[in-house]
């Protein structure tokens, strides 16, 4: 079985605003007292005022990862694993990022994927050798974590909740939580493809 579409998640739709034909309504002046003198409610404080959440952190060294779509064919599951320079320095990448998965419990499952398909299917990109990158701030890329859900009549089912994800040998792990879980069933065998750019959107 081949799988010719990219793992990489899919675009997303854009939302135009509705425009009506009939005539509007005027609208009242944006400083117009309502009803009763009230005064009128006061403009949202800007970003970084007191009482607004501050933005969120960038993990060390300056990376987050986080978990894309599922896409999934007669019982074959690949999971896009997306890596964001959000720092202000170049990030270099190289090589399979390292999984550790886990139960519910955050303990491992016992499955370590193994780089490239694994023999699971052939999928675009999963066994090609590993490419140098260098991520500017703001740029991405993405690696692809594939299995089966396959349930025999030996073993129980094995499902991980999170996975560990450390993007490069010495970099610290990080979790992911991917919607859904990573249904292995019986199998016991995922791979995972090496890092590439992400495609432009």
């Amino acid at each position: 079985m081949t799988i010719t579409r990219r793992f990489l998640p899919a675009l997303a739709l854009a939302v135009l605003p509705a425009t009506g034909c009939g005539t509007e309504s005027p609208a009242a002046p944006a400083d117009a007292a309502p009803a009763g003198g009230a005064a009128a409610p006061s403009p949202a404080p800007p970003e970084g005022a007191p009482g607004t959440p501050p933005p969120p952190e960038c993990p060390e060294p300056g990376v987050r990862v986080t978990p894309g779509l599922v896409e999934a064919a007669m019982g074959l599951r690949v999971l896009d694993i997306q890596l964001t320079n959000c720092g202000t320095e170049p990030y270099r990448l190289e090589g399979h990022p390292h999984l550790v998965l886990l139960d519910a419990d955050r303990a491992p499952v016992g499955v370590e994927p193994v780089e490239g398909s694994a023999g699971i299917a052939v999928v675009e990109g999963f066994d090609d050798a590993p490419r140098p990158l260098t991520l500017a701030p703001g740029e991405s890329a993405n690696a692809g974590l594939i299995w089966r859900n396959t349930v025999t009549g030996t073993g129980a089912p094995v499902v991980a909740e999170h996975a560990e994800v450390t993007p490069a040998p010495g970099a610290p792990a990080q979790e992911i939580t991917p919607d859904g879980g990573i249904d292995l069933g019986t199998t016991g065998l995922a791979g995972i493809s090496p890092w590439r750019a992400a495609e432009a959107r």
